[in-house]
């Protein structure tokens, strides 16, 4: 499995939960560097930090690999309906917030 999708996963459940990334290492006994680059993609997490991060977001450490394309589908036509609906006062805001998300990821 691709560790940008991992890392993408670990942060949408942490933010889901309520949890910033320094809590989230604190709690998961990882510095908040190794969290940011596992949520980055950019190093994957050993089993035992799996288990620490699940244990703390209080998930089973299957969530983590369950990502289903029909999800991504339905988050890409939920944007989609945002942007339609969205009135021409808020279209450059959103536009700026797409952009920033897509450049900084």
């Amino acid at each position: 499995m691709d560790k940008k999708i991992i890392g993408a996963k670990i942060r949408q459940i942490r933010l889901a939960k309520g949890f910033s990334q320094e809590k989230l290492s604190e709690a998961a006994d990882i510095s908040p560097r190794q969290m940011c680059l596992i949520e980055n993609g950019n190093s994957v997490p050993s089993l035992e930090t799996f288990v620490n991060i699940a244990r703390v977001l209080e998930i089973d450490i299957n969530e983590f690999f369950n990502i289903s394309f029909k999800n991504i589908e339905d988050e890409r036509i939920k944007i989609i309906d945002i942007v339609k609906s969205a009135d021409k006062k808020k279209l450059p805001l959103i536009n700026d917030i797409l952009y920033a998300v897509v450049k900084y990821r």
